[in-house]
């Protein structure tokens, strides 16, 4: 087997380290806003500006996901072992996380609580889609 066909299969390190890390940010500004919520039902007014910072953390993080998930499937060498039409799979629910997490938030603030959090499950629905995805492809690798 010709070694750089397997080294083009194997993809860059780097960036499936930086998905990789972004997924992560995520998931934890993700537990941030959940821990910050549960303060904001039971009436702890504290955790509001706490809450409010904490999706900025969630834009950000998705932000540099989807950046990340972009670079992953697009550039020559960076693709997963999982191949082309799984790192696209990666980038489109990338994709909808970072969209959806605007109106998520505008919800939050501007519109029914009754809408802003199933809409918070649906986020985290995906992003944790995107960690199986990013993670669990690596152990099916043969």
């Amino acid at each position: 087997m010709d070694p750089k066909t397997t080294a083009d299969r194997a993809g860059n390190p780097l960036w499936l380290l930086v998905l990789r890390i972004a997924i992560g940010a995520s998931l934890a500004a993700l537990l941030w806003e959940f821990a910050t919520a549960g303060q904001l039902v039971t009436f702890n007014t504290d955790a509001l500006p706490l809450h409010y910072g904490g999706a900025f953390a969630v834009h950000a993080a998705t932000g540099v996901q989807l950046l990340a998930a972009l670079l992953v499937w697009r550039l020559p060498g960076a693709g997963s072992p999982g191949g082309p039409r799984h790192d696209r799979l990666v980038m489109v629910v990338s994709l909808l996380a970072f969209l959806l997490g605007f109106g998520q938030a505008a919800l939050g603030t501007y519109g029914p609580l009754q809408a802003h959090v199933p809409l918070a499950m649906l986020l985290v629905a995906l992003v944790v889609w995107s960690a199986v995805l990013v993670w669990g492809r690596r152990s099916r690798r043969g």
